[in-house]
């Protein structure tokens, strides 16, 4: 909105010299009460959420700073009233809908005023319907823009954030989530992280379709969620794979899900869609890191190691906790 305000009062200074004599001091004063409203919007912008109100206040302070320059001028000319659409576009722009629609209204008050002051009724009848339709419609449709283009953003943002498949969280979510859960020194218990994957998936994908291993992979999504707690972030890493992140538990919380994991997993045979009961089994792995100790690279990397030391039945490696104890 500065920024529009700026705009008017440039082009009310500039223009100044070339009005009628008995215009240029009220076009000064004019622009000068623009500029004052330019002033506090920027200032207004650098408040925090805590002068929310004041933020607020400035594009309706430069709908009465606009209404103010035409009437210190004693001009209702079209070259007047049109930056009073400015306001309009803004909060179509940049508001929410409520906020649009209270500063567009404000901006078509503002036109009823300047024209019923200074017009003959009919004279301000024809003109004042002229700008409010070009700032009603102007602002109907850059604000129906704006939500279609919010909308798709938060679409896309959705989309980046869940799978479309499993309906579980993405790898983005994991980096986010154990980025914030391995920073907190605070958390006594550390953070862990299970991954597994499943056995012989390509077999099924080969025997059965991908139709089939895509639903082997949704029953195993929720077969995982179903052992998962609050606070608990589960995600599909890629492929068959699947990662449970465990913020603020220890390690013995995660071998003992690890394993309740697999029996849950190996218990009941997956239904496909033709009626086929299918067996399946996953290596599940898993890694702890004290609060503060390791990064996500890290942990991955020793959660990896173990589920393949699971997967084909050698040693575990050493973990995040053990490394750590090894450097010290």
């Amino acid at each position: 909105m500065s920024t529009l305000c700026g705009v008017a009062a440039a082009v009310t200074v500039a223009t100044a010299p070339l009005q009628h004599q008995h215009l240029r001091t009220g076009l000064v004063l004019a622009g000068g009460l623009i500029l004052i409203v330019v002033v506090f919007s920027l200032l207004s912008r650098r408040l925090d959420a805590s002068h929310e109100l004041g933020w607020a206040l400035g594009p309706f302070l430069a709908v009465a700073a606009l209404v103010a320059i035409d009437l210190l001028t004693h001009d209702a000319a079209l070259t007047a009233q049109v930056f009073l659409l400015f306001p309009a576009l803004y909060g179509a722009s940049q508001l929410a809908p409520i906020g649009a629609t209270l500063l567009t209204g404000a901006s078509v008050i503002g036109e009823l005023v300047v024209v019923l002051v200074q017009l003959p009724l009919r004279e301000a009848v024809v003109d004042g319907s002229y700008v409010i339709a070009a700032l009603v419609t102007s602002a109907v449709l850059l604000g129906a823009a704006s939500q279609r283009h919010a909308r798709t953003v938060a679409q896309l943002e959705r989309l980046a954030a869940v799978d479309s498949l499993t309906g579980l969280a993405t790898r983005r979510v994991l980096e986010k989530a154990a980025a914030a859960a391995l920073s907190d020194a605070d958390g006594d218990a550390g953070t862990s992280l299970i991954l597994m994957d499943v056995d012989d998936f390509k077999s099924i994908n080969d025997t059965h379709g991908h139709a089939a291993g895509d639903d082997v992979l949704v029953q195993l999504a929720g077969r995982v969620l179903a052992l998962s707690r609050s606070g608990d972030i589960v995600c599909r890493i890629g492929g068959d794979e699947i990662a449970m992140l465990l913020p603020g538990r220890a390690e013995a919380s995660a071998t003992d899900r690890a394993q309740r994991i697999a029996a849950a997993v190996e218990h009941e045979p997956f239904q496909l869609a033709d009626g086929t009961e299918l067996a399946v089994s996953v290596s599940v792995g898993r890694a702890h890191a004290p609060a503060g100790s390791a990064d996500l690279r890290s942990l991955y990397a020793s959660a990896d190691a173990d589920l393949y030391a699971t997967k084909h039945g050698g040693p575990a490696r050493p973990g995040p906790r053990e490394h750590a104890e090894d450097q010290a």
